[in-house]
């Protein structure tokens, strides 16, 4: 018998179901992992990118950063269509939707830099936003799970590794042009996580939780917040730096590095952490992810060298991994969250980290 949804007939007739109505099967980790790993890749290019395009394009010195935050701002916009559209038609569809829309805004971005038109960066990098929304609920997608939760994170590990090589090969080949053909790169990113989206089960996700107990909702608030800080300060980071590293005559190339040392310590203490099954506690993780990010976000203006900044995001990654791989467990631990708190926290995250891409333009020199 089939359980009851809004749109569909309940029936319980005794016959095969269609594809698109079946329940969910657990999708392959590979898969997860994979699509998680290429949206990231798409992040770093995108984050290392728009700073500097928007410097260009931008009409003011504050508006130098108005790309990065609007890109946070689709990111969060798309958080409660990424839950409920996942629930609704499955994740095969929601995550394939989301790469779509990171495909376009990726040439609409790349595009504005050749027509010098900031209004057309500012839509290319709200659609790749929408992307990144989707792209973050694949962490969801795994469950309470906390060994899978870890793998699909740290699969994030291996786009740090690919996206020196794509800003190089963009340096390269376009030279002035560099950030255009980093968010081309972007786009290839999306396309890949398109292609992986396809084979996922065509099913139903799991039925949606009750509602939560007055104690859940109070941990779910500690734990948003807390995330929510963790969020902000990783982008306070990855913002301000290539801002910061302009100012100091690094280009492109150095930031791109820098934000790919920050991806490697984001996402490969997670990695390290479901490769061996180890399960840090929550709740200390948090504390000491945040103190972390404190440390770095206070030292970044300091710095005046490329290992300098690399340093400040490597120690910032890491507290943002902690924080996030804490939080993601505190979140799922014990009784399971609603889809709409999951996406309520989500889109938490993504305010907190538009608000921290605004507060970068204050960092630079």
């Amino acid at each position: 018998m089939t359980r009851g949804r809004a749109g569909l007939i309940s029936c319980s007739c005794d016959f095969e179901l269609p594809d698109d109505e079946r329940p969910a099967r657990p999708a392959p980790i590979g898969l997860v992992c994979a699509g998680f790993a290429f949206a990231v890749l798409s992040q770093a290019l995108a984050f290392a990118a728009l700073p500097l395009a928007g410097a260009a394009l931008a009409p003011s010195q504050g508006a130098a950063a108005l790309p990065v935050a609007i890109l946070l701002a689709g990111a969060a916009a798309a958080t409660f269509p990424a839950s409920f559209l996942t629930g609704l038609f499955g994740r095969r569809s929601s995550f394939a939707l989301g790469a779509s829309l990171g495909v376009a805004g990726a040439a609409i971005a790349a595009w504005s830099l050749y027509a010098g038109a900031f209004p057309a960066l500012c839509l290319g990098a709200f659609w790749l936003g929408a992307a990144q929304g989707f792209g973050l609920y694949y962490r969801h997608s795994v469950g309470a799970d906390p060994r899978a939760a870890a793998l699909v994170l740290g699969a994030g590990a291996l786009a740090a590794f690919a996206a020196p090589g794509v800003a190089a090969l963009s340096r390269e080949a376009l030279g002035p042009l560099a950030p255009a053909g980093a968010l081309i790169g972007a786009g290839l990113a999306q396309l890949c996580v398109l292609a992986l989206a396809a084979p996922l089960p065509s099913g139903f996700e799991a039925p949606d939780v009750g509602a939560p107990e007055r104690r859940d909702l109070s941990r779910y608030a500690v734990v948003t917040l807390a995330a929510a800080l963790a969020w902000f300060g990783m982008m306070v980071l990855m913002a301000g730096a290539p801002l910061v590293m302009a100012s100091c005559g690094l280009g492109l190339g150095a930031a791109a590095g820098a934000v790919s040392w920050h991806l490697l310590a984001m996402y490969a203490p997670a990695a390290l952490a479901g490769a061996f099954g180890l399960r840090p506690r929550p709740v200390a993780g948090v504390a000491a992810g945040l103190v972390l990010l404190a440390l770095a976000v206070a030292a970044l203006p300091a710095q005046v060298s490329a290992a300098g900044f690399d340093l400040a995001l490597i120690v910032g990654g890491a507290g943002w991994s902690l924080a996030t791989l804490g939080a993601t467990q505190w979140l799922h631990r014990g009784a399971g969250v609603s889809r709409a708190l999951l996406a309520l926290h989500d889109c938490a995250l993504f305010c907190a980290a538009v608000l921290g891409a605004l507060s970068a333009a204050t960092l630079r020199g």
